[in-house]
């Protein structure tokens, strides 16, 4: 009996002995270092739920955390990126690499700090944003839509080129912070909110974008519409040429849209509204397609090496469920998107999607997307665009 005993105490020693050490659970503050300045984002680290990226109503988690010893190597979701380093007891330090662009890491350290939920009251702050206000040639026009949480704040910005996604961040007197980290995009804005109105404002993107912006308070979005900005050109026909997954060039032309609903989509597996696209098509696939719907995507990638930007893009869409296949239009730019679609007036953003009816006419073109992020605009915008895919399948 004693024996027998001992014989449990010792497995019982063993096994918590072979425990694989890990990082403290909690919430922790991630703080990219750039050259323009430090950029805080979030990131919990639970015994139960595993290693997540926090940005507002956004929670991304991270299922491939490898632990060695004292290291960590993390294979981001969805997008060509990963994060690396080593751990202590409550806190990180370490590189976030973006695979699809050459050379761009940024150093980051991490450390234990209290919950990044917010409050459940919630006053709305809603912004016209100016990006470069003093520069004429390059500004552009955005909405702020912010909702304030005690000293938390979240929402995320409009722009007629697509959104900010999930932002978040603080309220603490005048000096306002907004961050969000999705694995290939690193935003932060930053300004005083004096009266009405945001000065002194810096968005960052990463370490590549720095740019000033200012905002006043308003109730009325003034962005243009987005099926309003994009145009044919006047006697063109929708036709193009790109390659499949397989490098076969397809052509596309008044022979292909007969008897079908398409949906072209001008994307890239680096863009996270094209992906916040991609889900929504998806459930239009899913309710269309025994009726005759296309969903026809065409990625630009980063890079010259087609190979890896077909398996980047191939790998996004098995993560995401897509059954329908990709086609490659060429590398990551709008010129190159231009080139390819040569009947548009201008790619203005990626993505940029043109819906056809039965007899190969384009019924209309949208120029970005307004993902979930946007909260009631996302849910007119989605509404708006299945009430009038509905319509084409019905003539």
């Amino acid at each position: 009996m004693r024996f027998l005993l001992f014989f449990f105490a010792c497995c019982l020693v063993v096994a918590c002995s072979t425990k694989k050490p890990s990082p403290q659970s909690g919430y922790y503050t991630l703080v990219f270092q750039t050259d323009n300045g430090n950029i805080p984002t979030r990131l919990s680290i639970s015994g139960s739920a595993g290693w997540q990226i926090i940005n507002a109503g956004e929670v991304i988690q991270l299922d491939s955390v490898i632990l060695r010893n004292d290291s960590f190597f993390v294979k981001l979701p969805l997008f060509d990126s990963s994060i690396k380093g080593t751990w202590r007891k409550d806190s990180l330090m370490g590189e976030w690499t973006d695979h699809s662009r050459k050379d761009y890491s940024i150093p980051f350290t991490a450390t234990i700090g209290t919950s990044a939920s917010c409050e459940s009251s919630v006053e709305e702050l809603n912004y016209d944003v100016v990006f470069s206000p003093e520069d004429t040639t390059s500004s552009s026009k955005g909405v702020a839509v912010l909702q304030q949480h005690g000293t938390c704040v979240t929402g995320t910005v409009l722009t007629e080129t697509g959104d900010y996604r999930y932002l978040q961040g603080e309220l603490n007197g005048d000096s306002l912070w907004l961050s969000a980290f999705d694995g290939t995009h690193l935003f932060y804005l930053t300004g005083r909110l004096v009266g009405d109105s945001i000065i002194g404002g810096v968005f960052l993107s990463g370490k590549h974008w720095k740019e000033p912006w200012s905002a006043h308070k308003s109730a009325i979005n003034t962005l243009r519409d987005p099926d309003s900005i994009t145009s044919l050109r006047e006697g063109r026909q929708p036709e193009f040429t790109v390659h499949n997954s397989s490098g076969q060039m397809i052509r596309f032309d008044s022979t292909t849209w007969k008897n079908h609903v398409s949906i072209v989509q001008i994307m890239g597996s680096w863009c996270p509204n094209c992906t916040d696209e991609s889900r929504f098509l998806k459930t239009l696939f899913d309710e269309h397609t025994t009726r005759g719907l296309r969903i026809i995507p065409v990625a630009f990638e980063r890079g010259d090496d087609t190979i890896a930007a077909c398996a980047r893009v191939q790998k996004q869409f098995t993560q995401l469920g897509l059954s329908y296949p990709f086609y490659y239009g060429g590398q990551a730019s709008k010129t190159a998107a231009l080139s390819t679609f040569n009947f548009l007036d201008e790619v203005h953003s990626f993505p940029t999607t043109i819906f056809i009816d039965r007899q190969g006419k384009i019924r209309k073109i949208f120029t970005g997307f307004y993902g979930p992020g946007t909260g009631e605009e996302y849910t007119r915008h989605t509404k708006a665009i299945s009430t009038f895919v509905d319509s084409l399948m019905t003539e």
